[in-house]
C-alpha cells in the first residue's frame, strides 16, 4: 500500500457469532474528530508477518518456515473517546445513572475495525481487521500548570487481532484486509466484508 498520509477515521463494529456466521452487535462506532466523540491520532500495526525460521538438514539451510502471521495487533493513540463508547469497547457495565463499572466480569466484545487514511497519491487508503478485541490499560490525570492552557493528550489503546472465524473459503482464517484507490465498488466491498455493511440495493 505504500505511504499513508494522516489517520482520518476509525470505524469499529462490535460483533457476535451466530452459529458459524458473524453478525453486528449494536451500532457502528465512528471516531473521526467529532466534538465530544473523540478523534484519531496514531496507529501502529505489528505482528502481521511471521518471523522466518530456518530448518537445517544435511548441514545446510534446508527449509524456511514462513507461513502465516505473528501476533497481529494495532496500538493506537485516540483522544477524548466518550464514556459510552469506552464502556462498549471495553465491555464494562454502566448503571442507570451512567456510572461505568469495571470488575471480574468485564469482558471486551469482539469487534471489526477499519482505519481510513490517504496514500501519497491522495487516494483512499483502508486497513481493516476482521476480528479482535480492544484493551486500555489505564488512565492518566495531571495537574493543570498555573498560567498554562489545557492541552489534551491522546490515550493508548490496543486492538489485539484474531483470525476471521467464519467458515468461508476466501475470508475464513484471514486477519487483515487492505485497499488503496478510489474505486467505489472496492471501497464498498471492504466495508461489506470487514464491517458487515449491507451493500446498497
Amino acid at each position: 500500500m505504500g505511504m499513508k498520509v494522516g489517520f482520518e477515521r476509525l470505524r469499529v463494529q462490535p460483533l457476535k457469532m451466530e452459529g458459524n456466521k458473524l453478525t453486528k452487535e449494536g451500532e457502528q462506532i465512528v471516531i473521526e474528530g467529532t466534538a465530544g466523540k473523540g478523534g484519531t491520532v496514531q496507529a501502529e500495526i505489528s505482528g502481521i508477518s511471521k518471523d522466518p525460521k530456518v530448518v537445517s538438514a544435511s548441514n545446510i539451510a534446508y527449509y524456511i518456515s514462513r507461513k502465516g502471521v505473528g501476533s497481529p495487533k494495532v496500538e493506537m493513540e485516540l483522544m477524548d473517546i466518550s464514556l459510552d463508547d469506552e464502556t462498549t469497547l471495553l465491555g464494562r457495565k454502566k448503571t442507570t445513572e451512567g456510572i461505568q463499572l469495571t470488575g471480574n466480569d468485564t469482558e471486551a466484545p469482539y469487534c471489526a475495525i477499519m482505519m481510513e487514511s490517504k496514500n501519497a497519491a491522495g487516494d483512499t487508503a483502508l486497513v481493516g481487521f476482521f476480528y479482535g478485541v480492544f484493551s486500555k490499560d489505564g488512565d492518566t490525570m495531571k495537574t493543570l500548570e498555573v498560567g498554562e492552557d489545557f492541552t489534551p493528550e491522546a490515550e493508548k489503546w490496543t486492538f489485539t487481532a484474531s483470525s476471521n472465524p467464519v467458515m468461508d473459503a476466501e475470508l475464513g482464517g484471514q486477519y487483515m484486509a487492505q485497499y488503496a484507490g478510489n474505486e467505489d465498488t472496492a471501497i464498498k466491498k471492504m466495508k461489506e466484508i470487514v464491517l458487515l455493511d449491507t451493500p446498497a440495493a
